[in-house]
This record gives structure tokens, C-alpha cells and sequence, in this order.
């Protein structure tokens, strides 16, 4: 009788890969509108995580964890100290105007350096939107990596918001 090698059995039915690192993150300025009332403008020192599942490839990876904070942290550093407003909403109106930037909102008129802002393809700069832009750009980065991503953005300690693919 041989003794049984776990190393020899099935491999797992799926992976996942944490990322999760105090200095993945980015820190940035919004306003959201929720249920109907304009939050004042304020910012966030967000943190970013990301996760990855899927299959073992023969090698014994998923995906290689270079890869994957590459194109986080490229995401963020694209956000990092600027103002994010929503080019989708029915309630912040944007428009460029040279290199300044005309929002209004309600009553409130603001006008921004253009280099100091992020105009996101986005209803809302709530942590769901931004969790999901994110993503998204994460996803346009890894290709067609055989992944599913999930990621996390933290607004403040204890309060935020996962999408998954």
C-alpha cells in the first residue's frame, strides 16, 4: 500500500488571488447626488482592491501578480489628486471650455483647471460607480486574461462598495 501524495490529486476548481496592499489607492475630490440632495464637495483617500479568480494554469498561477498591480495602480494613478465628475448625470452638467472646466450643479457653479480634473464616463462619483469604472479599465488593461475580477473601493475605513464580473 502507498501513502497518498496530496499533491498528486485534482487540482482546485478555482483560484483567487488577492490584492490587497495599503499603498494600491488613490486620493481625490467628488460630490455624488444622493437620494436627490448634492453632497457638498469633499474628498477621499480611497483604497483599491482587487481580486482575481479562475483556473490554475500549468505553471501553477492564475495570473502573475506583477501584472495585475500594474494595471491597478495605473488606474488609480489616473484618478490620484484630481476632482472626479460624472459625464453621465442628469444632474451635474459639464462642459469644457479651453483648458478650464464649467460644472453646475443646482445652484452651484464651479470652474476647474482642466489638468485638475477626471471627467468619468459615470451617472454618479459614488463608491459604486467608481468601483465599477475602475474595473472596467482594469478589465481593458488584462485583456483577455481567463480571470473574473472582483474590486473593492474603500471611501473611508468600514464603508464600501464590490463589484464583480
Amino acid at each position: 500500500m502507498t501513502a497518498h501524495d496530496p499533491t498528486q490529486g485534482r487540482p482546485p476548481a478555482e483560484v483567487q488571488l488577492n490584492l490587497t496592499r495599503a499603498d494600491i489607492g488613490f486620493s481625490a475630490a467628488h460630490f455624488s447626488i444622493v437620494g436627490g440632495r448634492a453632497e457638498r464637495l469633499h474628498g477621499h483617500n480611497y483604497r483599491v482592491e482587487l481580486r482575481a479568480r479562475g483556473s490554475l494554469r500549468a505553471d501553477g498561477t492564475l495570473v502573475d501578480f506583477a501584472v495585475l498591480k500594474r494595471a491597478l495602480r495605473d488606474v488609480c494613478a489616473s484618478l490620484d489628486e484630481r476632482t472626479l465628475l460624472p459625464l453621465h448625470s442628469d444632474r451635474v452638467a459639464v462642459r469644457e471650455d479651453g483648458d478650464q472646466v464649467d460644472v453646475v450643479e443646482g445652484t452651484r457653479h464651479f470652474r476647474f483647471p482642466r489638468e485638475d480634473v477626471r471627467l468619468l464616463p459615470i451617472p454618479n462619483t459614488t463608491c459604486e460607480s467608481l468601483a465599477t469604472h475602475l474595473m472596467l479599465a482594469v478589465r481593458a488593461r488584462l485583456g483577455d486574461a481567463p480571470v473574473r475580477l472582483e474590486l473593492t473601493v474603500e471611501e473611508t475605513p468600514g464603508q464600501s462598495a464590490t463589484v464583480a464580473e
